[in-house]
């Protein structure tokens, strides 16, 4: 049961890592959706690794949206595709919450949605355990029981001036493994003009450092991320806590 815990615990760290958003000032703020149409849209980036080599096509789209773009809720299909092996596309669902027109990953959200019975499933099958389906719902309601969520995930203001954001803390705990994440040195650096192959956008551009606690596990990363009016994550840069390149996101297409 540890090493399953510890597996879904590196799930919901991963999550953590997925935050897009865009603004629009031409709008009035019901209508400002900080993705992309969200009723007709598919977009993709083209992730790489330390060297700049592809790694995977990660494709969104959404699936509902709940509310409007000051207080609502998007629920987002995420599948990434291997270069490595194209067969083995992983679907995963995100959602992102409008709180008082800030946009951001909704982590409540996503603990309660299929997403986490797959990652207990998933991490049990990784451990070899055969259990039936009665089993394996006795094993997720206990792990949904002992989930303990405090804190939350903070985004980007509906209209980001250059300056400090605020930072957050989240934390959550399943039976005794504990992680905690830590936004910060969050804030917003100035603007650029990014060309990519979807388009060259006029951008604002993020900083902040996110420190990942669990156990016995500590882990410092730093994101500079470029996000385009009306458009969302345009690209982003992440690396170690000593500056060297880790992986990139670029957008790639988007469908409307």
């Amino acid at each position: 049961m540890k090493r399953i815990t510890f597996s879904i615990v590196s799930f919901i760290c991963m999550s953590l890592c997925c935050l897009s958003n865009a603004q629009n000032n031409d709008k009035t703020a019901a209508d400002v959706y900080l993705v992309p149409n969200p009723e007709t849209a598919r977009w993709s980036y083209i992730q790489s690794d330390e060297a700049g080599k592809q790694t995977s096509t990660v494709y969104y789209s959404v699936e509902s949206v709940t509310g409007d773009a000051v207080n609502g809720l998007v629920k987002m299909l995420v599948e990434e595709v291997s270069v490595a092996s194209p067969a083995d596309t992983t679907k995963d669902f995100v959602f992102y919450r409008f709180k008082d027109g800030e946009y951001m990953l909704d982590m409540n959200a996503i603990l309660e949605s299929d997403a986490l019975q797959d990652a207990t499933k998933s991490a049990i099958d990784e451990e070899g355990v055969e259990l039936t389906e009665e089993e394996l719902k006795e094993v997720y309601e206990a792990l949904k029981e002992e989930l303990k969520i405090s804190g939350e995930v903070r985004g980007i203001p509906r209209y980001p001036q250059v300056g400090k954001l605020p930072d957050y803390e989240f934390k959550f705990k399943v039976f005794i493994a504990t992680v905690k994440v830590s936004g910060e040195k969050r804030r917003i650096v100035g603007t650029e003009r990014i060309e990519t192959k979807a388009g060259t956008f006029d951008c604002f551009v993020m900083e902040e450092t996110l420190v990942t606690k669990a156990m016995l596990m500590k882990e410092v990363e730093k994101t500079k991320s470029w996000y385009a009016y009306g458009i969302g994550l345009v690209k982003e840069i992440t690396y170690d806590k000593n500056d060297n390149v880790v992986s990139s996101v670029i957008l790639n297409e988007i469908n409307w």
